[in-house]
């Protein structure tokens, strides 16, 4: 595959309502927390296209696009730049359903987090938690491939301090992180993040992760119980229809770029297909791997561009590119201007092409 591979400019597709869900969870605590800051959470809801009751029920599934819109108008309307980290500290792991229940029936720490990567797809289409793992440090992250949502930075503060209330709820409230990488620019009191973390984040960053020592993954876990975890996994392991095929696919497409290397066969591979099987089934529904595959990338360009100081040359690595010039002559195709001019906010002249 070549990285400059001539395509069309990008266009817009209708998230599917089935696929870009969101489920409630800890989020139902909100509109109390929007209430306790000074602001009407029903004004608010109402503002970010929700219902006044959208998120009562925890169990309830919302577009995810909608709680970047809320976190956004929370920051906004409240006047508290870490609205998404005070978010995501109401979240615990029953918040998480099924997910949660995995994870605290799994024999260790390791594990649960795991299960977290591998199954978080059921509480969240639009954003995804992945796991790596390396000898010197290990890295908890969040990444969102939902084209188009607005309030990245809140929505990654949220997913981060999620992490860390899980992260704690595992291993004990001595758990800290040796690093915290948010991909979004440093705020002037980094006070309310340090408290969080026990950590000043590093930001600017290119990914979103708590990084933390390798010794917590194999940490027991105080609620392990194997039978119960082999009867939720029966519950949630069911075979997925092929009418979300595409978002799917932008998932595989975000979690191999952060390796560094994403091709049609190794996306075909993640979802146990073959890869002309995977190109068919793509046909069908009107698109190809290559524009899923620059949906993905100009995502993840728009939310490094708009929300950090990176240089083009880590951002063009964050895509999986191999170097800065395909980078620039690809997203000058898809918005017909240069990352520098978009990154300076020549708004006027973006064209649509989430």
């Amino acid at each position: 595959m070549r990285d400059d591979a001539q395509h069309a400019p990008l266009r817009a597709i209708p998230p599917d309502d089935e696929s870009w869900q969101q489920r409630v969870g800890g989020f139902a605590r909100l509109p109390e927390l929007v209430r306790g800051l000074g602001a009407d959470p029903g004004a608010l809801l109402e503002a970010a296209g929700l219902a006044h009751d959208a998120l009562d029920d925890a169990d309830r599934a919302v577009p995810y696009a909608s709680i970047g819109r809320v976190l956004a108008l929370g920051a906004e309307r409240t006047g508290c730049a870490h609205f998404g980290v005070l978010a995501g500290r109401l979240w615990r792991l029953e918040d998480l359903g099924a997910v949660g229940e995995t994870m605290l029936r799994s024999p260790t720490v390791g594990d649960a987090l795991r299960m977290l990567a591998a199954h978080q797809h059921l509480n969240s289409g639009g954003g995804l938690a992945f796991l790596l793992e390396r000898a010197s440090a290990v890295d908890l992250g969040y990444a969102i491939y939902h084209p188009g949502v607005v309030g990245t930075a809140q929505l990654f503060d949220s997913a981060l301090a999620v992490g860390m209330q899980v992260l704690r709820e595992l291993c004990g409230p001595a758990f800290a992180p040796v690093d915290v990488l948010l991909p979004h620019a440093k705020p002037p009191d980094v006070a309310p993040w340090r408290a969080l973390f026990r950590v000043v984040p590093h930001f600017d960053a290119e990914i979103g992760a708590l990084r933390f020592a390798p010794f917590w993954l194999a940490r027991p876990v105080a609620g392990a119980d194997p039978r119960r975890l082999q009867a939720v996994l029966r519950g949630i392991d069911r075979p997925r229809g092929e009418g979300d095929l595409v978002p799917r696919v932008m998932r595989s497409i975000r979690l191999l770029m952060l390796s560094g290397h994403v091709s049609g066969e190794d996306t075909a591979t993640m979802l146990s297909m073959h890869r002309r099987t995977l190109n068919r089934r793509l046909k069908a529904r009107g698109t190809t791997f290559q524009a899923e595959l620059d949906r993905v990338r100009f995502e993840v360009a728009r939310q490094l561009l708009e929300g950090t100081r990176l240089p083009l040359d880590d951002v063009a690595a964050s895509l999986a590119y191999a170097s800065v010039s395909p980078f620039m002559r690809s997203f000058r195709r898809w918005t017909g201007t240069t990352p520098g001019h978009w990154r300076r906010g020549g708004a006027s002249e973006r064209r649509d092409a989430a």
